[in-house]
Formats: C-alpha cells, structure tokens, sequence
C-alpha cells in the first residue's frame, strides 16, 4: 500500500506549498482538504478557476487525490444549520467530480451542540437515527447523481460509533454509493485495548467488503482510568502489523493515509508504516521504535 497524508497536516493555505511539502517527504497520495488551496473545506459555491487552478497544480505536481473531505454533522442539533448543510453538500460532490476524486468522507456526527466530535447520550436514541437516515437520503442523491462515494467511519464520539452500527447503517442506506473509511484507532475504546486482535478482526470481519479508503492514526491509552489519545502512526499501542494484513486480506489496494500527526512526524510514521508492510525505510534515521508488528 503506498502511504499518503491528510493534505491539512500541512498548515498552509497555499497549495503549491502544500504540495512541495508533500513530495519533499516521499508522498504523492493524499486526502485532500480545499482549505490548502486557500478555500473553506465546505464552500457554499466553487468558481471554475478555483477548480482549474487545483486541478493544474495537482497534476503538475504528481499528486493524486484519493478523497476529498466533507466532513459535516449529519445528526447537527440545530435542525436549519444540518439541513443547509445537506443542501450545500451538492457543491462538494460536484468538486469531487470535476476534479476525479472518487470518495468524499462524511462525518455522521454527533447531538453535542458545542462539537460534532464530541460524545453525547441523545446519540443512542432512535430519533437520532433518524435523524442520520433523512441526512443520508438527502445528500445520496447527489452522490448519484455525481458518481462519488461517500466514505464513512466509525467514531466513538459519533452515532456511528462501533463496527456494528456501521454495519447496520450501511446495509439500512442500501446504497453503492456508501462505503467504509477504515481506520484502526478509530475502533477503540480504553476497555477494548486488552483485545486488540478480537476487536481488529471482528471490525474487518463486518466491514472489511466495504473499505474504500484506509486511514493510519495510532494511540495510547490506560484502560484503568478509561483515557484514550490519538498520537502519530507508531507511537502508540495500534497493532500496526495485524492491522495492515486484515486490510490486505480484505483486497483493499489502496493508499494508507496518515493523519493525527504533525508535519514534523510525518518522516518517522511513514517509514514505520513502511516497514510494517516489510518495505524499506527512506530515512536515514529510520523508522519509530514504538508499535507492534504483528500478534
């Protein structure tokens, strides 16, 4: 799997920068945010010369774009503000289109008036649910009408926050046009680290069909005081080895994209992700010590 990064890593609004920061670390493959051309990540209309500019940019820099970020609270307590949101998704379908990127990623968010990636217990009900389902009908239409997929993953803050409800919410949407993004960090919770591999296997079990796209964050957590946190890919305690043989094993061919990480991480992640799939490094400081490589 080649290995790409989140554009967003990089924190500039320029796009030419972004891009020479991505190939000055080996990258060519990313998931792209329209804030690194300058723009908001969810405009409420695009110019074509917004569009012709990133997509010349993009080709002369040998990049290619596996997803573009959509990323909206679908479940938004503020009615108005979700179902303008849905309206203005059209835009981003329609950007992905123009410029060939064939997932856009969604966020099936969360009850919390201060955050959608913020847990609240409203989440669990079935009006919530409903909720979830008239936002997804609602923006499906223009994933047909597009021809883009939209990707989703588990959140543990989110209404889609297990493997099952993903499951669930998949096969509920009955739609092509709806897949997995997999990421393995995302699957747990502090109680679950102890069974890593069951936890693992069990997700790429229900889900391992549907994967679109992979994502590569790591974590740490102390499951006696119940914290978990998000660290750059090899840092943490995530099974990198099982991870990357489940997705291998599901068929996914695609890129493994980096995130949660800073711009300064990105050398040591990408060659411990590297070395995980028994490649070799391209520091010369080689890859980060921390990590598993298998069970």
């Amino acid at each position: 799997m080649e290995i790409g990064v989140f554009s967003r890593t990089y924190e500039t609004g320029d796009l030419e920068e972004t891009y020479r920061r991505m190939k000055g670390h080996g990258i060519c493959v990313t998931q792209f945010n329209l804030s690194n051309a300058g723009l908001p990540t969810l405009p409420g209309e695009i110019r074509e010369e917004d569009l012709d500019r990133i997509r010349r940019i993009t080709k002369a820099y040998g990049i290619r774009i596996d997803a573009l970020t959509g990323t909206f609270n679908m479940i938004d307590p503020d009615v108005s503000l979700r179902e303008m949101e849905c309206r203005q998704f059209a835009v981003q379908c329609r950007i992905a289109r123009e410029l060939e990127i064939p997932v856009v990623s969604l966020c099936t968010g969360s009850k919390n008036p201060k955050s959608k990636w913020m847990w609240h217990d409203d989440n669990l009900k079935d009006s919530s649910w409903d909720d979830l389902m008239r936002s997804t009908e609602e923006i499906l239409k223009y994933a047909e009408e597009n021809r883009v997929i939209f990707g989703v993953e588990t959140e543990t803050s989110n209404i889609i926050n297990t493997p099952e409800r993903a499951r669930k919410y998949l096969d509920m949407a009955g739609s092509p046009h709806l897949k997995i993004i997999m990421d393995g960090a995302n699957l747990f919770r502090p109680e679950q680290v102890p069974d890593m591999k069951k936890v693992l296997e069990e997700a790429f079990d229900l889900l391992g069909a549907d994967i679109v796209l992979a994502h590569a964050k790591d974590f740490t957590a102390d499951p006696a005081a119940g914290t978990l946190e998000y660290v750059a890919p090899g840092r943490g305690m995530l099974d990198y080895g099982l991870y990357v043989r489940l997705l291998e094993r599901s068929g996914y061919q695609g890129a493994l994209i980096m995130h949660g990480l800073a711009e300064e991480e990105i050398p040591r992640s990408r060659d411990y992700l590297l070395l995980c799939q028994g490649q070799k490094p391209r520091s010369a400081a080689g890859p980060l010590a921390g990590g598993t490589e298998g069970d």
